[in-house]
């Protein structure tokens, strides 16, 4: 069987692109684990379509002699990735897409659904960093299957709004935690309250739905107390506007004038350098208690695997995100209203010493259940058969 990813070489949820290489960017590969299972399996022919914008390093161009080093683009980051080029077959031509082919597509990159007509193929579509603004390319496109770590056709109230079309399967995956993220310190050593982590951002699209364009307003009502919370939380949350000229988020200013401001934060200002400078896997393990704040579109933070992986009890929304993985309230996390108040009473219930055996257990139900289901390999398997299956079903409905 194979699976053709788009310019795989600039896709930063698989590889490590070359702009990050050259500019000496840190990076979140999260979909990493899928792209290694894949490439283990001998019965899986991993393959890149490079289309006529698969330049990383220039997105933005159709100048034809810019593009032509996009094949070498290709192997240079599949070589810096140790990734053999033989182990990826490169397609150059749509034609060269099969009709048995399962074509994946990350919405993040508009240059991904640049195709001159839609290929003859099954197509399943990444809804990892969820945004709204590739909704008439996706409709275009017409994907057979979205998988994204939440499901938004429940948890997104203006999902219809935009994807109203798509009436197919909806996969919810699990996130992954990193190999690093592990139990390093006894629960009984720790200290007996909970830590928050995670960034704060402004998505300005949201606040036509929302009356806000504030994307974690759980996070930041913990960031704007932190000093009354003390007794319960210690924050360590980063905003991600502190700092930050306003004029990045202004929307009379120009997109050229908001690259040069967003090039200058990043690159010279050493931006969200101390939420970035501290071991997040030791973090953890200095507390028996987590809290990632959830997005208000309907998605947890990747964070919330990584405490409970590193052996914390998490305290989430009960809002039904975590059941949607499998997860129950009360044996694999701690669940709370939204408000302070709950989240103060539920951490104030479990520091008390009569609590304490009840919080270990939740702690190590939660770390065995992540571990167990949320590892890169048993995610990913997960995600190939139900690609597999779905299409079977879709070649069965469209014979060649």
């Amino acid at each position: 069987m194979r699976i053709v990813f788009v310019n795989l070489h600039g896709n930063e949820f698989l590889v490590k692109t070359l702009n990050k290489y050259i500019f000496k960017q840190s990076v979140a590969i999260k979909h990493k684990y899928l792209l290694d299972y894949l490439l283990s399996r001998d019965d899986v022919e991993v393959c890149s379509y490079i289309n006529k914008r698969g330049l990383s390093l220039s997105y933005t161009t159709r100048n034809p002699l810019l593009q032509s080093f996009r094949f070498l683009e290709h192997r240079i980051t599949m070589s810096k990735n140790g990734i053999p080029n033989k182990k990826v077959k490169v397609l150059k031509n749509e034609s060269d897409i099969r009709h048995d082919d399962i074509v994946v597509i990350y919405e993040f990159f508009r240059t991904q659904f640049d195709f001159s007509q839609r290929p003859d193929a099954f197509i399943a579509l990444s809804q990892l960093h969820f945004l709204v603004d590739k909704a008439k390319l996706m409709e275009k496109l017409d994907p057979d299957l979205i998988y994204n770590e939440s499901d938004m056709q429940k948890h997104f109230i203006a999902f219809n709004d935009y994807f109203g079309w798509f009436k197919k399967q909806y996969l919810v995956i699990p996130f992954v935690y990193g190999e690093r993220f592990k139990v390093i310190k006894p629960f009984a050593e720790r200290q007996n309250k909970a830590v928050s982590v995670g960034t704060i951002t402004y998505p300005y699209y949201i606040k036509k739905h929302y009356n806000t364009t504030c994307l974690q307003p759980a996070r930041k009502q913990v960031f704007d107390n932190a000093k009354d919370l003390v007794p319960w939380i210690d924050c360590f949350n980063s905003d991600y506007m502190s700092g930050v000229d306003p004029k990045n988020v202004n929307n009379s200013v120009s997109k050229f004038r908001k690259m040069i401001n967003r090039m200058h934060d990043k690159f010279f200002t050493g931006h969200q350098k101390k939420y970035y400078s501290f071991d997040m896997v030791e973090k953890f393990n200095d507390y028996k208690m987590c809290i990632v704040g959830e997005e208000i579109t309907g998605l947890p933070g990747i964070g919330f695997v990584e405490g409970m992986a590193s052996g914390c009890a998490y305290i989430g929304q009960t809002v039904g995100y975590y059941e949607d993985y499998g997860m129950k309230e009360g044996v694999h996390y701690i669940g709370y209203d939204g408000t302070l108040d709950d989240l103060k009473a539920k951490i104030s219930y479990y520091q008390q010493p009569e609590h304490q055996q009840e919080l270990e257990a939740i702690a190590k139900a939660g770390c065995e259940f992540v571990r167990t289901h949320f590892n890169g390999r048993a995610a990913a398997e997960s995600l190939l058969n139900n690609l597999i299956e779905a299409q079977r079903r879709w070649l069965a409905d469209h014979p060649q």
